[in-house]
């Protein structure tokens, strides 16, 4: 039995041989378009995605205005309550400020 060494392959194997690199294109393409347009569902995953988006932004838009509605609340209550404490100091301590001048007037008993 004698094997002839430029015996052509047969046909199929063949086309195989020849069209290799095509073939393993081909098979990475259609993978790739079977994993984002039948698992990924590409189209409409990126409309879920937008709409979730806007939803996040306009969540994240109203948490920052009452976040500086809070801060502005806080502002005034402690602004308030640093008033009483200066009050408190000024009666009891007899506390000025820099600048200021203290007058204190004493009424006394007629005897």
């Amino acid at each position: 039995m004698n094997i002839d060494p430029l015996k052509k392959p047969n046909r199929l194997f063949g086309f195989f041989y020849r069209y290799w690199i095509s073939i393993i294109l081909l098979i990475v393409l259609a993978t790739l378009v079977r994993q984002n347009f039948v698992i990924n569902t590409f189209p409409f995953d990126i409309n879920e995605k937008q709409a979730i988006l806007k939803e996040n932004l306009a969540v994240n838009q109203q948490l920052k205005q009452d976040n500086l509605k809070l801060q502005l609340e806080l502002n005034a209550k402690s602004d308030e309550k640093l008033e009483i404490l200066e009050s408190m100091a000024r009666h009891k301590f007899g506390l000025i400020k820099p600048g200021e001048k203290y007058y204190q007037i004493s009424i006394s008993d007629p005897d």
